[in-house]
């Protein structure tokens, strides 16, 4: 699997598209935990009830920058903008429901 990236919005009332992504060799992982590990990371990295899409390298767009991106198929909202729980947690936690 390609590195994943997270393409998100700045803020709720402006068009502006920020970019993200982890860490690591996580693309090497299983597809599952690479795609859980973004979305744990999204979610705490992007603005609180901003949208956020992942995508792949393959997937970006030729000039970026003056792209605009279209969030109707986005793949969660930012919830926390503070790391309150460690990875480990969140897979503990999972694991166990």
């Amino acid at each position: 699997m390609e590195k994943l990236h997270f393409i998100f919005e700045t803020s709720q009332s402006l068009s502006d598209t920020g970019i993200g992504t982890i860490a690591g060799d996580w693309e090497n992982k299983s597809d599952d935990i690479h795609i859980a590990r973004v979305n744990w990371c999204a979610k705490r990295a992007v603005p609180i009830g901003c949208r956020y899409e992942l995508i792949s390298q393959s997937q970006f767009p030729p000039d970026f920058d003056n792209y605009s991106w279209d969030y109707s198929n986005n793949d969660g909202l930012g919830e926390k903008n503070l790391f309150t729980q460690s990875w480990d947690e969140y897979v503990t936690q999972s694991l166990s429901l």
